[in-house]
């Protein structure tokens, strides 16, 4: 079973912006989201490394796309 996710309880505004667009679209190319959300590509990388680090995406299954491993409430 997945872990559950309130959106709105994630603190951090650029994790959940992340969360919402691939809960959004199933799967995103880490660029993709750089472009879509306007980071600098080191940024973008930190924070997809934090929220791989929770478990929270995975960019092994389709590589490299990176996709949720949790649900949202």
């Amino acid at each position: 079973m997945r872990k559950e996710i309130e959106l709105e309880k994630i603190k951090d505004n650029t994790e959940r912006e992340i969360i919402k667009l691939l809960s959004e679209h199933d799967k995103f190319m880490m660029g993709d989201i750089v472009m879509k959300l306007r980071l600098s590509y080191q940024r973008g990388h930190e924070y997809l490394n934090s929220l791989l680090d929770k478990n929270w995406v995975s960019n092994t299954e389709q590589p490299p796309y990176y996709t949720l491993k949790i649900d949202l409430k």
